[in-house]
């Protein structure tokens, strides 16, 4: 059982309604489409989100920070796993 002196409470943090208004749902960040790829440079998998402009999915290695862009093409591809050397 966790230690009670553990427990910060902090009341700038605390809604004033423990529920949102919205339902469970409002609190939820909105679907934002990625890539899943694998780095094979660390062998680790990471995730490229896409660009605001949504012409590419852009993002680094986790472990190296090496960048990676991926445009978008006309008809694009229904596949959500990639491999980047």
């Amino acid at each position: 059982m966790p230690d009670p002196r553990d427990i910060v409470d902090i009341a700038a943090l605390r809604s004033p309604d423990p529920r949102p208004s919205g339902g469970a749902d409002a609190t939820r960040a909105p679907n934002r489409a990625f890539l899943m790829i694998w780095f094979r440079c660390c062998e680790t998998y990471g995730r490229l989100p896409k660009a605001p402009d949504a012409t590419c999915y852009e993002g680094r290695c986790p472990k190296c920070l090496a960048h990676l862009r991926v445009p978008i093409g006309q008809g694009g591809t229904s596949r959500r796993i990639f491999e980047a050397g």
